[in-house]
């Protein structure tokens, strides 16, 4: 059976295709792109197609990784590169690393939405005399491939849990800080959160108050004149006051290296642990940090 194809239509057809993956994939993950920028990838998408079908690539694994992975990969990029939400992160290896998480991500959403697709395409392409057109956009040929766009989400998914986990811990650790404390001659250095959370003021000068344990204060001061009591409220509770004490001065470590120091500030005293697996003693006042 010959079938005569008109290369505009066929370039039409994948253009047009391309570009409703894209917008899909754009409403599916919320993404700020543009639609100049959706056109220019479904133009590279189309443009490929159209190569593919003159100039045939000998061999199927590099036909497949060329269409699914590079120009993919390009046609994600281009749609979804700029804009991604990643400008607030200060560490450049993170950066990237996150960028690229969300490039994969991008493309796995497409494969997956270019494989949904293509069910319904393939069944249209049977009962249509436009067939030989819809066999050969991306959607319908990617449809084969659907348990291999599973297991490359689920494997994707996977590791950007890991890496939400990893992220999250390397910014715990960054939080904590050595403190040492000195009061009246002695000297007890502790494990401090800088935490964003801690609002406390002395409610006579407004100075900020920081936070420790009982056990740490019953090991500096013995005996304390001048203590305060400082109002307080949380989440959940009616609030009430803590005992607070002002010390001689704090110096914050990180690294070994002193980062801040602090002259007569004052440590609110709190009988419950400030934190359940006991990792630090001692809360920072957020504005500090």
């Amino acid at each position: 059976m010959t079938v005569t194809l008109y290369l505009d239509v066929f370039f039409a057809v994948n253009f047009g295709m391309d570009y409703l993956l894209l917008s899909l994939v754009k409403r599916l993950l919320r993404l700020p792109a543009s639609w100049p920028r959706l056109f220019a990838a479904a133009f590279v998408g189309a443009v490929w197609a159209c190569a593919d079908l003159l100039f045939p690539i000998p061999g199927a694994w590099a036909e497949f990784f060329l269409t699914w992975f590079v120009t993919g990969a390009a046609m994600v990029t281009i749609a979804f590169g700029k804009n991604t939400g990643l400008e607030s992160i200060s560490d450049r290896k993170w950066k990237m690393i996150s960028r690229l998480s969300h490039l994969a991500g991008c493309l796995a959403a497409f494969w997956m939405v270019s494989v949904m697709a293509g069910g319904i395409l393939s069944a249209l392409g049977e009962q249509d005399g436009a067939g030989c057109y819809l066999s050969g956009t991306r959607a319908v040929r990617q449809w084969k491939m659907l348990p291999l766009c599973f297991w490359a989400a689920g494997i994707y998914f996977g590791l950007c849990a890991c890496m939400r986990a990893v992220q999250r811990k390397k910014k715990r650790q960054e939080a904590l800080v050595k403190v040492k404390i000195s009061y009246q001659g002695t000297e007890k250095t502790v494990t401090a959160l800088w935490d964003t959370g801690n609002q406390l003021c002395e409610p006579y000068g407004g100075q900020p108050v920081h936070v420790v344990t009982g056990r740490v204060c019953e090991d500096l001061c013995r005996t304390v004149p001048g203590m305060i009591y400082i109002p307080f409220r949380t989440i959940g509770s009616e609030g009430g006051v803590l005992p607070a004490v002002r010390v001689d001065f704090m110096e914050v470590e990180r690294e070994g290296r002193v980062i801040r120091r602090y002259e007569r500030p004052w440590l609110a005293v709190s009988k419950r642990p400030l934190s359940l697996t006991h990792q630090y003693e001692m809360l920072l006042h957020g504005e500090e940090g």
